[in-house]
């Protein structure tokens, strides 16, 4: 059997009884994330001029911060760019999962009655996927360049879909041929509209790809594994296909991953020298504000993986770019003694104090790891912050992957809350909300929570 037709098989094999436990927490709190989130990135101009050219058609889904109803692709597409619209929406091997596979799924939800459990089974299958591919092909991402996120979502989309809509084999591997051309994204976008923009459209290609299989229309059936096929043109290294169906779902990857839930609304790749940054705060080690910011002379993060990483913005022109910066996430904490929301709006972003102190942040590649193949880069996955002062005195801290700061399963919940208060939500629906995601393998149809949510 072939790659393309043991992928579609894998896919339509893939049960939910297999998932371990700790990945049905992970998938629930995934959904009720992204509904949250969302709520705050229906805000935002770039998604607000989205809707406006995602009106009218057929009233099939919900944009689920208005209410409003249009057809189950748009639909996709915007809900999908409110979910990613501020960078506060989860991350995994694949990227940014919950921003692809949440509005797909509910939006199919919406068309087709699916329980919950479904939902469940469908966003672990294409994170499954999408982390495996990631895996497999090499350094597509910090060394081509390319947005994995965007570029393989159409088909980890086109993945959930088809389990959603009880596609066989045949018409999933379809799915997969017609979904694998249609993905796209530069890491040169992060900073900018673009880069929920080329997030959503990979969601609603994938929904596009296993509606037209479903119908009958066919990509090429070896789209994976031909010569000129998705994996000699972006694979980085020779042979790593093999990878992708050795490994799939030994073990789960949903229950296997530590997860990364946010707590601040920025690129993941801040998360390190922030988590270092608020434990020299609590100890007290270092002093916020503007004041005690005049008196660092230089602050270097030493990064395990070589710069800039998914932080492309190293001198950062805009408040947006400013979540893809470490030094203006430095700078901020330093100066603020926190990051939320707040940090990025332009008048924060402007500060002459702010503006100052990042221009005295430095990111270096660490010694110890210089020089490291890429793929081996991540495996030790480290910052170390040192902050030189005035008086002589210099201030270091060091922070593994494995143990930087964001919420747990349960915490998500408290987030999801949060925005949903400040966007006016009723608490007894809030509540509601919650109570039937944390059950949600016996909800029975999954668009209640659309019901209680974007009523």
């Amino acid at each position: 059997m072939v790659t393309t037709e043991k992928v579609a098989k894998l896919i339509v094999d893939f049960k939910y009884d297999i998932i371990p436990p700790r990945g049905i927490e992970q998938a629930k709190a995934a959904f009720i994330d992204a509904v949250g989130v969302s709520l705050l990135g229906v805000h935002e101009p770039a998604e607000q001029a989205l809707m406006k050219y995602s009106r009218g058609g057929e009233p099939e889904a919900r944009i689920w911060g208005t209410g409003e109803r249009t057809t189950l692709r748009n639909a996709v597409l915007v809900n999908s760019a409110c979910v990613h619209a501020i960078d506060y929406d989860n991350g995994g091997s694949l990227g940014h999962p919950s921003c692809l596979f949440v509005p797909a799924a509910l939006g199919l939800a919406e068309k087709f009655k699916v329980s919950g459990r479904q939902l469940i089974e469908a966003y672990a299958v294409a994170v499954e996927l999408g982390g495996r591919m990631r895996e497999s092909l090499g350094d597509i991402q910090m060394g081509a360049g390319w947005h994995a996120t965007s570029l393989l979502g159409p088909m980890c989309v086109a993945a959930l879909a088809s389990k959603l809509m009880g596609l066989d084999v045949q018409q999933t591997r379809m799915a997969l041929a017609l979904a694998a051309p249609l993905g796209s994204g530069l890491l040169q976008s992060f900073g900018t509209d673009s880069k929920a923009l080329q997030v959503a459209r990979a969601s609603e290609s994938g929904i596009l790809a296993a509606l037209l299989a479903s119908e009958g229309c066919c990509g090429d059936p070896y789209i994976l594994e031909e010569a000129k096929g998705f994996y000699y043109v972006y694979g980085q290294e020779q042979g790593s296909i093999k990878q992708l169906t050795s490994n799939f779902g030994k073990p789960v990857l949903l229950a296997a991953e530590r997860g990364h839930f946010k707590q601040w609304p920025c690129c993941g790749g801040n998360y390190e020298a922030l988590s270092a940054l608020y434990d020299m705060l609590s100890d007290g080690e270092v002093s916020a504000g503007e004041a005690n910011a005049s008196e660092i002379t230089r602050v270097e993060v030493a990064t395990s993986m070589k710069p800039l990483g998914p932080v492309i913005r190293l001198r950062p022109r805009t408040a947006d770019e400013g979540r893809f910066s470490l030094p203006y996430n430095v700078a901020s904490c330093l100066i603020d003694g926190k990051v939320d929301l707040a940090t990025f709006t332009e008048e924060k972003f402007a500060r002459p104090a702010v503006q100052e102190l990042l221009n005295k942040v430095d990111m270096v590649w660490h010694p110890e790891c210089a020089g490291k193949p890429a793929r081996l880069q991540g495996e030790s996955r480290f910052v170390d912050v040192v902050i030189y002062m005035k008086d002589g005195r210099v201030l270091r801290r060091h922070q593994d992957a494995s143990n930087r700061k964001q919420l747990t399963a349960e915490q998500v919940y408290d987030k999801f809350a949060g925005v949903a208060r400040s966007v006016g939500k009723e608490e007894e629906k809030i509540q509601k909300a919650i109570a039937l995601v944390k059950s949600f393998e016996s909800c029975e149809d999954g668009k209640e929570l659309l019901d209680l949510v974007c009523g």
